[in-house]
């Protein structure tokens, strides 16, 4: 058996930074202090979405009564069975249920791999990306309730040639009030590695309670 080992499966923040609809956002860097010039260390201020770059929604980013981010306990972050599926989508395209018949029963995490994020810093990554349709996160929640997240490595679950398709998808995984638990979201994945030995995800958003989703690293264990 080969030696397990970890994977970032989530995306380096730099300069600039694909977002929904947006090629080219820029996260603020600001040096407060610098060795450079005297100080003793150095200390940076950051500014940024919270739906920026590798992130995690939750309930309440579509619900006001649903969990934010910071809601959520510790080993709701840690997925134990997680399972590639690899989808044909191009854009503008959804993934739909059909994709998914075959997942196993004890699934808690589904990874929508299509390759997509070759195109990512081009504009077609932001402005004409796939989706997922609205019956992923209704079958899901009905048929496998040990499903907690869904990942995928486009920018977002709402195709932007179809807004409200995307709006009706957020607000089947993610309201607190339907059938079934919630499935968090997360979105702008890079999943461009060979994950035939993935058997762990650990997800680790930024924890600040005012906002409803966030920033997050996501390991990967290959065992």
């Amino acid at each position: 058996m080969e030696n397990p080992s970890w994977i970032m499966l989530s995306h380096v923040f730099g300069a600039t930074v694909p977002v929904y609809g947006d090629t080219h956002a820029h996260p603020g860097v600001e040096a407060v202090k610098s060795i450079r010039a005297g100080d003793s260390a150095n200390v940076f201020r950051i500014t940024l979405e919270n739906h920026w770059g590798t992130h995690c929604d939750a309930p309440a980013h579509f619900f006001d009564h649903g969990n934010k981010v910071a809601d959520l306990t510790a080993d709701e972050w840690v997925f134990s069975h997680p399972h590639i599926v690899e989808v044909t989508v191009g854009p503008g395209e959804l993934v739909g249920a059909a994709a998914l018949q075959s997942l196993d029963t004890q699934c808690d995490l589904v990874l929508l791999r299509s390759g997509f994020q070759r195109h990512r810093g081009e504009d077609l990554y932001s402005h004409d990306n796939p989706g997922v349709h609205a019956e992923v996160g209704f079958w899901l929640r009905a048929n496998r309730p040990r499903v907690r997240a869904l990942g995928m490595d486009f920018v977002s679950l709402t195709a932007r040639r179809n807004r409200q398709a995307g709006r009706e998808s957020h607000q089947a995984f993610l309201d607190p009030m339907a059938s079934g638990q919630p499935i968090l979201i997360i979105e702008d994945m890079d999943l461009a590695h060979p994950l035939n030995r993935l058997t762990q995800v650990i997800v680790a958003p930024l924890r600040m309670s005012a906002i409803d989703s966030a920033p997050c690293t996501v390991l990967g264990r290959l065992d």
